[in-house]
């Protein structure tokens, strides 16, 4: 489908009255590693390494083991993360949790991550659709509370992530390489001055078939199989994607506007941004996305052939490897850019 006709939502101009700040992250990954000769082993299916390196640019992923659930993997971030900043989970106003599944339909994967985290305080805990693109949905609502609630003790911890490989199709190329399982977390408080410099989100629904979830009859049957047994394979091949380059001019046409967007609330231009991080969907969408922008690899950081796609978990991912390995200092700006379901999308603008 060629979209020529969409139009954007104008630039507004965001109201802060009360700043926030990034003051910790973390990242989680299950122990074992699977290659992608692996899978093809596993499945008996008619392709190479050499081939899913090229199209989709992942060499290994991290899998999680049958009966670890999604806010396993949330809580092992968030502890890390709140170690970091040396915050109990009772300091907290607010758990954003972002994932494909969780551990049930109802109640929400939120609300058993803190009782994981065994907080003694019952804190504002929810969960955020929204597929790849939720962790920037999670982030632009947080800093919104904060604006909004007088006080300078308030953390926010946004969890994206979890189980991705155990409702992807096994034998569809497209898929059964491209995912991941992993979980990262990021806590936000109060600032003394802007960190925050521009968000930037829109959704095209003309986009809306081409990748996501198919439709599940839920019969009482089969929610007691999946949820309460764990007999998982009934969700095998889940998610679906037709072919995503009938999106791509799309995406790329996003970027830029997106970016425009951004550099135009934050008043800096593209010499002012120190890092470009872009929502791996795949290596080609991700590297013709930072060609579309101008920006030169060594502005950006990639880790999809580490650890796959981990879906709304891969923003969060790139920054903490970005504070991990010292390529963020203060003073730096980072440009988020993100392709997700729906088609949703956008990005936003942090300096450190």
């Amino acid at each position: 489908m060629q979209n020529k006709k969409y139009i954007f939502p104008e630039y507004k101009k965001r109201n802060i009255k009360q700043h926030s700040k990034i003051i910790a992250t973390a990242s989680y990954f299950p122990d074992r590693v699977v290659s992608n000769q692996d899978i093809i082993a596993a499945n008996q299916l008619p392709v190479t390494d050499v081939v899913i390196r090229k199209t989709l640019g992942v060499e290994h992923r991290r899998i999680a083991d049958e009966g670890v659930a999604d806010s396993d993997l949330l809580v092992k971030a968030a502890q890390r993360c709140l170690e970091k900043a040396k915050i109990k989970p009772e300091q907290l106003s607010k758990l954003l949790v972002t994932k494909f599944l969780g551990d049930r339909i109802l109640p929400m994967t939120a609300s058993m991550v803190q009782r994981k985290l065994n907080s003694q305080v019952a804190f504002h805990a929810v969960d955020i659709e929204g597929g790849i693109n939720s962790f920037l949905h999670a982030i632009d609502l947080a800093t919104r509370y904060i604006s909004t609630t007088q006080g300078k003790e308030q953390y926010i911890l946004i969890l994206s992530g979890g189980i991705h490989v155990t409702p992807i199709s096994k034998t569809d190329p497209r898929l059964a390489f491209l995912f991941g399982d992993g979980a990262s977390a990021i806590l936000l408080a109060v600032a003394d001055e802007p960190h925050f410099l521009a968000s930037y989100i829109y959704t095209n629904y003309e986009y809306y078939d081409t990748a996501g979830s198919r439709m599940l009859k839920m019969d009482e049957w089969v929610s007691e199989k999946i949820y309460d047994k764990g007999e998982y394979e009934l969700l095998y091949n889940l998610y679906r994607m037709d072919n995503w380059k009938e999106s791509l001019d799309f995406y790329l046409q996003a970027a830029e506007v997106t970016r425009e967007n951004l550099l135009q609330e934050s008043g800096l231009t593209m010499k002012d941004i120190d890092l470009v991080l872009v929502t791996e969907n795949n290596k080609k969408i991700r590297d013709l996305t930072l060609e579309k922008l101008g920006v030169p690899e060594e502005k950006s950081l990639t880790v999809i052939h580490e650890y796959g796609n981990t879906m709304s978990a891969m923003l969060p991912i790139l920054m903490n490897q970005a504070f991990s390995e010292g390529r963020l200092k203060q003073g730096m700006n980072i440009m988020l850019i993100s392709h997700g379901e729906g088609a949703s999308g956008g990005g936003m603008i942090y300096r450190v």
